[in-house]
């Protein structure tokens, strides 16, 4: 009967551990979808030669995709003006089992 009951344990163990460690790769996964998404939009933005109506259409995009994109205007010198926009994505980061949610940001350059 204690070899049942242990079974038992070991087995409610190793389900929960092979659970956290799905969700675990679902959060990275969210994780790196967001930033291949973010790399996608400085590309698009690039290629268009910052063209204002690629920039509106990317940020309608991500909003349908459930991201919020932020992109600025940045210039380093007063002097020595670069073309350049900084884009911001936000995502929802979540871990449902252990009831984490959290809002990130990822950020980068289009030159």
């Amino acid at each position: 009967m204690k070899q049942i009951i242990n079974t038992f344990g070991i087995l409610l163990i190793l389900t929960f551990n092979i659970f956290s460690c799905i969700l675990l790769v679902n959060s990275t996964l969210q994780i790196s979808l967001a930033k291949e998404y973010k790399a996608d939009v400085i590309a698009e933005i690039e290629n268009s030669n910052f063209n204002p109506n690629v920039i509106t259409s990317c940020i309608s995009q991500a909003n349908a995709n459930g991201y919020t994109l932020s992109v600025q205007n940045v210039q380093y010198d007063e002097d020595n003006f670069y073309t350049c926009v900084e884009v911001v994505l936000g995502y929802k980061y979540t871990m449902p089992l252990f009831n984490i949610s959290a809002d990130k940001t990822t950020r980068g350059i289009a030159r």
